[in-house]
């Protein structure tokens, strides 16, 4: 909502001093697909593989801790009735702080996850604005969107003004 009321004050700021301009001075504004481009470059899908292979790593500590729980839990199902109840509650002590060892581990480990993406997604945002500043000084755009369709901030545009294509070529040619 914000973003939205965010683009339509840009939109109406360029259109009120654009009639202060001269009449043969144009307004050149163009829009991205942010998520396209990170979808299409080399530097996204790396992103993507790099991000992928901490959460698999990631995953992998939580499926070991899973598979102790459940080693404990069956022991304690199948010697059950043959322990004591001191042994009984002993293991069942020993189960409870498994459990909330794990739980805690689960929940750094997201929060670990979340962080790495948000730096993944932060740096490759850098980059990418890079791009499209250099696409907006060489052909004259005096603003670009993120045209994100998720979001809906940009109900219509011409696709003449989409520079996607651009954004992903200038970023790949950056990244060889």
């Amino acid at each position: 909502m914000v973003r939205r009321i965010i683009i339509m004050f840009i939109a109406l700021f360029f259109a009120f001093t654009g009639q202060a301009l001269r009449a043969e001075e144009t307004i050149k504004i163009g829009y991205v697909n942010a998520i396209k481009i990170f979808d299409s470059t080399k530097m996204g899908k790396k992103s993507k593989a790099v991000l992928e292979d901490y959460i698999s790593a990631r995953q992998k500590l939580v499926n070991q801790e899973e598979e102790e729980l459940k080693k404990i839990e069956e022991e304690l199902t199948r010697q059950g009735s043959l322990l004591t109840p001191d042994a009984k509650r002993e293991k069942e002590t020993q189960l409870q702080k498994k459990l909330a060892q794990y739980q805690k581990k689960a929940v750094d480990l997201n929060k670990e996850i979340q962080d790495k993406k948000s730096e993944i997604i932060k740096d490759f945002n850098r980059t990418m604005e890079e791009a499209v500043k250099k696409i907006a000084e060489k052909e004259g755009y005096k603003l670009v969107l993120d045209h994100n369709p998720d979001i809906g901030t940009i109900v219509y545009a011409a696709s003449s003004m989409d520079i996607t294509a651009k954004a992903i070529e200038e970023l790949d040619k950056s990244q060889k």
